[in-house]
């Protein structure tokens, strides 16, 4: 038997922090008897909010929880437990010709994170979220025992599941659909774009036929242009091979900061510099450098210093683009902010209940957190209403629940079928408490 450890838990960002507990159990039986009272799913514990989290709450993690149970490789499918990280699924698909569609860009995520967050990967246009590609998975809930969901079994539970961010349960098992591995290394062409406004319409344009397409931008310059590259890769056509991801450094919610932040105006136009000089021209990587870009860098993380940082990401319609990057422009002058990171991709697919997804262009900002970060991303709440943006839940440590609700129409669809299923609402964190679950 497992026994609960008592600590102060934050989110990545060091936006959300609560005292609670945490357990780290490593057999099924522990899901027979299940503990009573506000419980949370946790996984590999990197979520920019505090999903996994809550004051009082217990976290009991599920990284003991990592085998492959099920693979067939002449269909492409995959069945593991939940807590197995996206980097070691790589390991065993990529040497077999197969890959997992969507991943993050950080290989010690678990993929029952990445279903309960319903996260996103390099080109969220093409391949869209990850809940695309789950056909079933397997449940377990404090009142309910142990369920079986797909398709054909409880596809309302699934449907609730998927993105739900951990609040129907401790999902114990996943099968996805995989997607064949298409070449070998991964040739990235960097394409210097002016502003934010010229990235918007490359990639609009080259949306198509890309295995990743993204656009990075250097916010910290006079006039705030967005000067930036649009990254578009593709995969060589042979010969088919895939590097193994060597050995991550750690990157976790006890990282050793910085005692003071070196990300101010100054210090951003600094390190922009130097990213896009070693970002020059086309480069080529294997599929394991290109899919997980942080896990060489996590330091970046710890320049925000011990204060840490918070994440605005929305989704922006594509004819309000243009209306939004001016608008932004001006509030970032207005609040004397400079973002860290500035990140776009387009977006796909069709929005349901509280995932972010949509057809849209996807802006995200990193500024150090303040009183000045908190005043700008209040302003872009208002902002989100007014032009039909929807800030992605899962990357905002600070979105209120007024900003929920008024950019999700599926809010009370998703409360009311939660109650419905977990009337005692046995299962919390911070982020659900914050925005009204």
């Amino acid at each position: 038997m497992t026994v609960p450890a008592r600590r102060l838990f934050h989110c990545l960002g060091f936006g959300e922090s609560a005292l609670g507990w945490r357990e780290s159990p490593d057999r099924y039986r522990f899901f027979d008897r299940m503990p009573q009272g506000a419980c949370i799913p946790m996984g590999a514990g990197l979520s920019l909010a505090g999903a996994s989290f809550g004051e009082g709450v217990r976290s009991v993690e599920m990284r003991r929880f990592d085998r492959i149970l099920d693979f067939d490789p002449v269909q492409g499918a995959i069945t593991v437990e939940a807590g197995i990280t996206l980097g070691r699924l790589f390991e065993f698909l990529a040497p077999r010709g197969w890959l997992v569609a969507v991943q993050p860009g950080y290989p010690d995520i678990t993929v029952g994170g990445c279903v309960a967050g319903n996260v996103h990967g390099k080109n969220p246009l093409a391949h869209g979220c990850f809940g695309r590609w789950v056909t079933a998975l397997e449940l377990a809930h404090p009142a309910h025992g142990r369920l079986r969901l797909s398709a054909d079994e409880r596809p309302d539970l699934l449907e609730l599941t998927i993105g739900g961010f951990g609040l129907t349960g401790w999902i114990l098992s996943v099968t996805l659909r995989l997607l064949p591995l298409p070449g070998g290394p991964v040739v990235t062409e960097p394409v210097k774009v002016d502003s934010l406004e010229q990235a918007a319409e490359i990639l609009a344009v080259r949306k198509d036929g890309a295995d990743l397409l993204y656009s990075w931008h250097d916010l910290a310059m006079p006039g705030r242009s967005g000067a930036g590259l649009v990254f578009v890769g593709r995969h060589l056509d042979e010969p088919k091979v895939a590097a193994i991801p060597g050995r991550c450094r750690a990157l976790d919610q006890d990282r050793r900061a910085l005692p003071v932040g070196v990300m101010n105006r100054a210090g951003i136009a600094v390190l922009n510099r130097m990213q896009a000089w070693r970002w020059r021209g086309t480069k080529s990587q294997d599929a394991a450098a290109a899919t997980f870009p942080f896990a060489a860098n996590p330091e970046y993380f710890y320049l925000y210093g011990r204060n840490g940082f918070i994440e605005h990401q929305t989704l922006i319609p594509w004819d309000m683009a243009e209306a939004y990057i001016a608008r932004l422009r001006h509030l970032l002058d207005r609040h004397s902010v400079t973002p860290g990171l500035c990140v776009m991709k387009p977006f796909g697919g069709a929005p349901c209940l509280l995932r972010f997804e949509g057809d849209g262009l996807s802006l995200a900002i990193e500024v150090a957190r303040g009183r000045a970060a908190l005043a700008l991303f209040a302003d872009l709440d208002a902002l989100d209403v007014e032009l039909g943006c929807r800030a992605n839940i899962l990357k905002d440590a600070r979105l209120p629940a007024a900003a929920v609700a008024a950019q999700y129409s599926g809010l009370e669809t998703f409360r009311s079928r939660l109650l419905a299923f977990d009337p005692d609402r046995l299962m919390q964190s911070s982020l659900s408490r914050r925005i009204g679950l």
